[in-house]
């Protein structure tokens, strides 16, 4: 390495520390046109591009220093950095994932790929092992601790964000993001029935649709026979199977909070004040199984009348609308 590109590279990391990534590209760029081959100022100059947020010449850099003999392990990070920022997650975790192969005892490797596993929900747990591991590896480094608390908090891991915030404050009190991390996690952590991510209520509407379904075939169904059963006068004996067909009912729309995990169950009992015309089939078909308990009183107490079951099967009819024109039948489009 010649003096001169030693004394470029180490004012560019001076400028990029400092928060002038500009400075350090038009520092860097004369020099590499005299040094095209130096790997370590190809790794700084995409250094600097991700710090000025421009990704494409971040990873047209990356994969320059990626070709030349240098830190293979420093290039692959920064194109899994570059990969992310440009949206492209899948290419950025296999970068990511071979940066930890050449350098697995590298805590900045850990990291990256933690921060790449982070945008996709499927991954969110296993980025806050990655994180857990790189703090293992680098206990004094509050960055490593930041970067398991902003996976952890993702993943909606309580506990493990809120532990990793205050060991990153400890390493370093004055960062204020961090801080205002740990008020987000620890207000959470307080509050009994936080406000479940768009990810956990997706995955839960499908269920919630699934039972308004049976619940409507049901009641639709069920109402109709009684209707046609009691004419011109009701029995008592269909007060019993109006009764049975509410337990029937209230069975299936229960069903899915009694066979599900507490994640799934709390964002189930919470979609309806996010899914309005979930809500409003929820609330026709609660109303339609009202309708239908009193008139199952009503019989007992011997009452002759259809018309409670009527305007029930009406309510229950337009509920099974929605359900077949609007809800269910998008979501499962959407699943496909």
């Amino acid at each position: 390495m010649s003096e001169p590109i030693t004394r470029v590279l180490v004012r560019a990391a001076e400028f990029t520390a400092s928060g002038n990534p500009r400075q350090a590209i038009d520092l860097l760029r004369p020099a590499l046109a005299l040094n095209p081959t130096h790997a370590e100022a190809w790794c700084r100059l995409a250094a600097a591009h991700l710090d000025a947020g421009e990704p494409d010449p971040a990873l047209t850099a990356a994969k320059r220093a990626l070709v030349l003999d240098g830190d293979q392990a420093w290039a692959q990070r920064l194109a899994a950095l570059s990969l992310s920022e440009l949206g492209r997650q899948s290419e950025a975790v296999v970068a990511a994932r071979e940066s930890v192969r050449r350098k697995p005892t590298d805590w900045r490797c850990q990291v990256v790929l933690s921060e790449v596993l982070s945008a996709d929900p499927a991954t969110r747990t296993e980025a806050v092992e990655v994180a857990r591991h790189a703090t293992a590896l680098a206990p004094t480094e509050a960055r490593a601790f930041q970067v398991m608390g902003d996976a952890a908090l993702r993943a909606r891991d309580w506990g493990a964000a809120e532990w990793a915030y205050r060991a990153a404050l400890k390493l370093d009190p004055t960062d204020q993001d961090v801080r205002a991390n740990l008020t987000t996690v620890t207000r959470r952590r307080t509050t009994p029935h936080p406000t479940p991510t768009p990810d956990t209520l997706t995955n839960a509407q499908p269920l919630a649709w699934q039972a308004l379904t049976r619940v409507g075939t049901l009641l639709v169904a069920g109402e109709l026979l009684l209707l046609l059963s009691g004419m011109p006068s009701p029995s008592p004996l269909l007060g019993w199977f109006s009764g049975l067909l509410v337990l029937g009912a209230l069975a299936l729309t229960c069903q899915p909070l009694l066979f599900t995990r507490k994640t799934t169950r709390q964002a189930l009992l919470q979609l309806p004040r996010h899914r309005p015309k979930l809500a409003t089939t929820l609330a026709l078909f609660a109303a339609s199984t009202l309708l239908l308990i009193g008139w199952t009183i009503a019989v007992a107490l011997g009452a002759t009348t259809l018309q409670p079951v009527m305007f029930a099967w009406f309510i229950a009819l337009a509920g099974g609308a929605i359900v077949v024109l609007g809800g269910h039948h998008k979501t499962l489009k959407r699943r496909k």
